[in-house]
């Protein structure tokens, strides 16, 4: 299985179908968008369905909230029909299996996952969702570094890339290996990632793999952050090479001899301390 290409997100991913997956997929994962602006959100439906005989709906989910219908296109129509409480600063339309979702002067209010759904069967399917974010703020992209540390004990190294700084805090990483090929994960190889809150928020993937590998081939990390930007993708190089805790420690020439019974001055200190302590009906 192919993985390593994993993003954080807030997110509520959708799938009522153990097929729903394919039917229906997203231009973007996420979307940031300035007050005021108009951002355009699209999703295409797979050719297997045809949406002239299938009804489309369109579904906004804010965060920690319901999820609320607000518009679908009936079985072969180009144009949307809302629903009642949909302000008109809402629109949409289809071009063959794509729908194109435009939200006029956005609006904070408007910061939601925004989904596509249709009936396949007895069971909706949404796919995962384009997040929306609305903000009166410049995007900053993350400050990425990248490095190996200490080997994990069972033959395998660790390699740490670590994104911070950013706003919106999403990411998405991908390794590649020395040859450009994205790494696949196998018995030896796996990958975590590690979120932490605070003053500035950092997102750590960690890349375990076998030790040999680590020693002998080069990896690159990159992270993806605003999609709405051409060349956001920001890349690190980790080197071959030996992890910290395989550096021998430097050993001393000369070393001071560990006395083997304490001198005589500590042995006085030893026994005041003593009577001190049977003085309080203290036993050690």
């Amino acid at each position: 299985m192919s993985l390593l290409t994993m993003w954080i997100s807030g997110a509520v991913v959708l799938l009522l179908s153990g097929c729903a997956a394919a039917q229906i997929t997203y231009a973007k994962d996420w979307e940031v968008a300035r007050s005021g602006r108009t951002p355009i959100i699209k999703c295409t439906v797979d050719s297997s369905t045809s949406l002239s005989s299938t009804t489309l709906h369109l579904y906004k989910q804010k965060p920690e909230g319901d999820m609320r219908r607000i518009m679908h296109f009936p079985a072969g129509s180009q144009s949307a029909t809302l629903d009642k409480e949909t302000p008109r600063r809402f629109n949409a339309v289809i071009r063959e299996q794509t729908v194109s979702l435009t939200i006029s002067r956005v609006q904070p209010e408007d910061a939601a996952v925004y989904y596509c759904a249709l009936w396949k069967g007895d069971k909706k399917v949404f796919g995962s969702g384009t997040r929306l974010f609305v903000t009166g703020e410049k995007t900053e992209p993350p400050k990425l570094s990248a490095f190996p540390v200490s080997r994990s004990g069972d033959g395998r190294s660790v390699l740490l890339c670590q994104a911070r700084g950013m706003y919106p805090d999403l990411v998405k990483f991908m390794w590649k290996d020395q040859a450009g090929n994205e790494v696949k994960l196998s018995d030896t190889e796996e990958l975590l990632e590690q979120r932490d809150e605070g003053q500035e928020v950092r997102v750590t993937s960690m890349l375990i793999i076998d030790q040999q590998k680590a020693r002998s081939n080069t990896f690159t990390c990159s992270v993806q952050h605003d999609r709405s930007a051409n060349n956001d993708l920001k890349s690190v190089v980790i080197p071959a090479g030996n992890s910290e805790d395989e550096t021998k420690p430097e050993i001393n020439p000369n070393p001071v001899p560990i006395p083997t019974c304490p001198p005589p001055k500590e042995e006085e200190e030893e026994k005041e301390e003593e009577k001190e302590v049977e003085n309080y009906g203290i036993s050690k």
